[in-house]
């Protein structure tokens, strides 16, 4: 694969094969997890999620980037260890508007992480499960190196970043072949839509289905066809916290990452830990850019201190089932407490009500 040009008419032979090796990887991954004995200890690498999980990458060098200084500067942890290689992960809590953040400074990422160098296998593992990947970059030495080689190593480990999942769904069927459907304008609008039937077709195929029902809702490329074959992709937000900000014409370097890769990359963050330099409303940030928002629940007229982390646009359906199936299956009514700059407003509503941020709510049930 790495000796086919890269260009519009080897499209299709690149997708079909990748659809085969992904399809062999799983299997390979499937024979390991079956031979693994059962008692096995559990990985220091697996941290068990509490809040809004943050992972600090970044790649190998000497001296370090500054993810423990990062670390230390958010969230007072591993102060003594500033400066010295972090082998095994770092965790501190961070908190803002009483929610608790968990930064994670991983080790850093080597050259060919993904096939296993350096625990790679088990650091990219755990950045699968995490809400928001941070690149920390270091603004005294190239930064197109060390996204580069931090971007080739996630998307070979099946992460993509700041990416959306491609829209169009593979179903299995048990008869009539593989079939193509094209259900939006957008859909539609796709350039030579026999022909890229006939190619998705093939690599569906080629990923081992022989009957399947394949639905197309946009635009779509033969990779993203590739990468819904394949189960083990996900997709990652992620932004890049710049280290270093003191240092002499390191203001520059910065201005010209954001220049650079403010598309891939919507939120770059400068830092300077021996400046103290960081947002103080960073959480609120975060949030924002993960599209989240806080709900608050209420029994009995007394509010809870801390808020539920939702997506952005819940109804009262999503906040029921958060908090337990029986409030939805026993669920009668529900009240929402909504403040604005004017006055607040109470309003009793129903399963499909939409809540917006920092809305107070109580659940009524029949039992």
């Amino acid at each position: 694969m790495s000796l086919v040009p890269k260009h519009k008419a080897t499209e299709k032979i690149v997708a079909l094969n990748k659809s085969r090796l992904a399809k062999l990887r799983r299997e390979q991954e499937e024979r390991k997890i079956r031979s693994k004995s059962t008692g096995k200890q559990i990985s220091p690498f697996s941290i068990k999620k509490e809040g809004v999980q943050l992972i600090l990458i970044s790649d190998y060098h000497t001296p370090g980037v500054g993810k423990t200084s990062l670390l230390n500067l958010l969230t007072g942890a591993s102060a003594q260890k500033i400066g010295k290689f972090t082998p095994i992960p770092e965790v501190g809590i961070y908190e803002h508007d009483k929610i608790r953040y968990q930064i994670v400074d991983m080790p850093s990422i080597m050259e060919n992480a993904s096939s296993g160098i350096g625990n790679g296998k088990e650091i990219l593992a755990q950045l699968r499960a995490c809400d928001l990947i941070c690149f920390c970059v270091d603004l005294s030495r190239n930064f197109n190196t060390q996204l580069n080689l931090l971007i080739k190593e996630l998307s070979n480990a099946n992460i993509r970043i700041n990416e959306e999942p491609p829209p169009l769904s593979i179903e299995k069927t048990g008869a009539n072949k593989i079939q193509v459907f094209y259900l939006t304008k957008k859909a539609k609008a796709n350039k030579n839509v026999p022909e890229l039937s006939e190619k998705i077709k093939e690599i569906v195929h080629a990923g081992g289905m022989r009957n399947a029902i394949v639905k197309v809702y946009g635009k779509i490329s033969l990779d993203q066809v590739v990468d819904a074959m394949n189960p083990s992709v996900v997709y990652k937000k992620s932004m890049i916290l710049a280290t270093k900000g003191d240092l002499p014409l390191t203001s520059d370097s910065f201005e010209k990452l954001k220049k650079k890769h403010v598309q891939k990359f919507p939120l770059i963050i400068g830092t300077s830990y021996v400046k103290k330099e960081i947002p103080s409303n960073f959480g609120e940030i975060v949030l924002d850019y993960l599209k989240k928002i806080k709900i608050y629940t209420m029994h009995k007229g007394i509010v809870a201190e801390k808020p539920l982390i939702m997506d952005q646009d819940p109804t009262v359906r999503d906040v029921a089932l958060r908090v337990h199936k029986s409030f939805f299956d026993l669920f009668e009514y529900a009240v929402v407490v909504r403040k604005s700059a004017r006055r607040q407003q109470r309003k009793k509503v129903g399963l499909d009500y939409k809540l917006e941020d920092n809305d107070i709510i109580q659940i009524h049930t029949t039992a």
